[in-house]
């Protein structure tokens, strides 16, 4: 019997400590926090990864918006440092900058994208969406 108390505890202590960590201010996803100007992006960016160019409905692949300078270098939740990109690009990236992922992904031969036309495309203005 105690050791069905000790359980129960051990698990009480579990959801408390998840749900503090869920209800960190950054723990909300970017897409939820930015709301419209994320379906902006999506827009903007052709709903396509400006990587690679995997779309949601060609290859199946989960989009999320990525950071151009990195959040670990300063980079900020604005528009123009955010662009679409699959999951498996984002993830590759990790915290590179992007002209060392750029080159990292022309030396594995995977992808290949000039780092200037992706910071230009960021910088076009977000379209207007219907209300």
């Amino acid at each position: 019997m105690v050791l069905a108390a000790c359980i129960c505890t051990t698990y009480s202590l579990s959801m408390a400590t998840r749900a503090e960590h869920a209800g960190r201010k950054s723990r909300e996803s970017l897409s939820k926090r930015l709301g419209r100007v994320a379906r902006q992006i999506s827009v903007r960016d052709g709903g396509a990864c400006v990587y690679c160019g995997a779309t949601a409905e060609t290859s199946g692949a989960h989009l999320h918006l990525d950071h151009l300078t990195p959040r670990s270098e300063g980079g900020e939740d604005v528009a123009t440092n955010l662009v679409l990109a699959c999951r498996r690009c984002n993830s590759a990236r990790k915290a590179m900058s992007l002209r060392v992922w750029a080159a990292w992904a022309s030396a594995n031969g995977s992808l290949s994208f000039a780092p200037r036309a992706i910071r230009a495309q960021a910088r076009r203005r977000l379209p207007e969406l219907a209300a």
